[in-house]
């Protein structure tokens, strides 16, 4: 899929890991809300993400699932029901190795057609995007997209890495990275070009045409 960071999706339902991704960094997180971006889960990945029995949880996994508590308190990360027939027409059309939690969101999507799905599972997002048509974001899109908006600045982004590999076995780094090096890219070729740049004032005898 190609990437713009100039565009991100207004609404997107969001799975198990996407939402540990978003939740590993507040300042990410934080800044999506302020941005009028909006995310929702499944029943499924609400199980997931605070209801399923975990024999050992880390002071880290508690931490993000109280990040995910308050965000609910405050009426963020809505449930968007998927019903079962939904979630068995998916199933059957899709890879054997997806989750429970990707199939609900793609279920979900795929039902709504005005909201992305949002995963950050290479399989997921391949199925969605080419078998059904589907809007997809990642984690990564959506920070490169907050750059390139100025929703972020270039003095977060070392701080938001840092905070992000605190919390994940398995960061997102190199993909962050290059969402941000795109953003900036992209922002530097669209800056928009004044008219002295065009056209600069001219002075003395070069003002009348002469030659130097």
């Amino acid at each position: 899929m190609s990437y713009d960071p100039a565009h991100f999706a207004v609404a997107s339902v969001v799975d198990t890991c996407a939402v540990w991704n978003m939740l590993s960094s507040l300042r990410l997180s934080e800044t999506a809300i302020q941005a009028k971006l909006h995310f929702c889960i499944t029943p499924v990945v609400l199980f997931e993400c605070l209801h399923k029995p975990r024999p050992n949880i880390t002071n880290e996994q508690r931490e993000l699932m109280d990040r995910l508590k308050s965000n609910r308190e405050k009426g963020r990360f809505p449930t968007l029901e998927c019903s079962l027939d939904d979630l068995l027409t998916i199933s059957q059309k899709a890879p054997g190795r997806l989750g429970s939690g990707e199939l609900s969101c793609i279920a979900a999507a795929y039902r709504v057609r005005s909201i992305a799905v949002m995963t950050d599972e290479r399989l997921a997002r391949k199925f969605a995007h080419e078998k059904l048509d589907l809007q997809v974001e990642t984690t990564p899109r959506l920070y490169g997209y907050l750059h390139y908006h100025f929703h972020l600045s270039e003095g977060d982004h070392s701080h938001i890495i840092q905070e992000h590999e605190r919390f994940e076995k398995r960061p997102l780094t190199e993909f962050f990275n290059r969402t941000f090096a795109e953003a900036m890219r992209c922002r530097l070729m669209t800056k928009p070009i004044s008219s002295e740049s065009i056209n600069p004032k001219k002075e003395g005898s070069n003002a009348r045409g002469n030659t130097p």
